[in-house]
């Protein structure tokens, strides 16, 4: 089974954010740079699976600047084997339609089973990119999802509501999203930082 899971860099939310006024756009460079957070508890939901069977594929996905290759190293770090580095200055400050549209793209190129992402990034806060992606590929979507079991014959889990829980399921391939109640991301060990230098990035 092959798992991509998508990350991302943002500003530390433990710093202040600001806006660049010129531009509107975030202010990156005002605050140090980090995994997204709830990206990092996708990763972990995946590389849990990949200890429980043995032939699982874990690839890292990112768009960002040059400096985001950071990003995908801390994923190889935990434990992914792989990582996608999209990377174009005419990206910048591109929209949730043109990220969408951009990941979906590279998606189709590396292939999956099943791509995992948060259920909404820390600094733009839209929660719509993985939908968006969905449609792009037209596959399924089992959104913000509180738990998760991936199979080789499919995918299910428990969404969260404000009436109670729904529990969903489909066939692979699927896009799935995760929220914070999933486990928090594990640290990467010595042996993990070493190997991670090693480990395959395509940009």
């Amino acid at each position: 089974m092959k798992i991509v899971v998508l990350v991302k860099q943002v500003p530390d939310t433990a710093e202040e954010r600001k806006l660049d006024l010129a531009t509107g756009r975030l202010d990156r460079e005002a605050a140090d740079s980090v995994v997204d957070e709830i990206n990092e508890r996708a990763l972990e939901a995946a590389l849990r699976i990949k200890d429980a069977n043995k032939g699982t594929e874990v690839v890292a996905m990112t768009m960002g600047p040059d400096d985001a290759t950071q990003t995908l190293r801390k994923a190889l770090s935990m434990g992914a084997d792989s990582g996608v580095h999209i990377v174009d200055d005419s990206l910048a400050g591109a929209d949730t339609g043109r990220t969408a549209a951009t990941l979906a793209t590279a998606l189709r190129s590396t292939g999956f089973d099943v791509v995992m992402a948060g259920n909404e990034s820390t600094d733009g806060r839209a929660g719509v990119v993985p939908a968006m992606i969905a449609e792009h590929l037209q596959l399924p979507l089992l959104g913000s999802l509180i738990s998760a079991e991936i199979a080789d014959d499919g995918v299910s889990g428990v969404r969260q509501g404000e009436g109670g829980t729904l529990n969903v399921r489909a066939g692979l391939p699927a896009i799935i999203t995760v929220t914070e109640r999933f486990p928090e991301a594990r640290f990467p060990n010595f042996k993990g930082i070493l190997t991670a230098k090693r480990k395959p990035v395509t940009t």
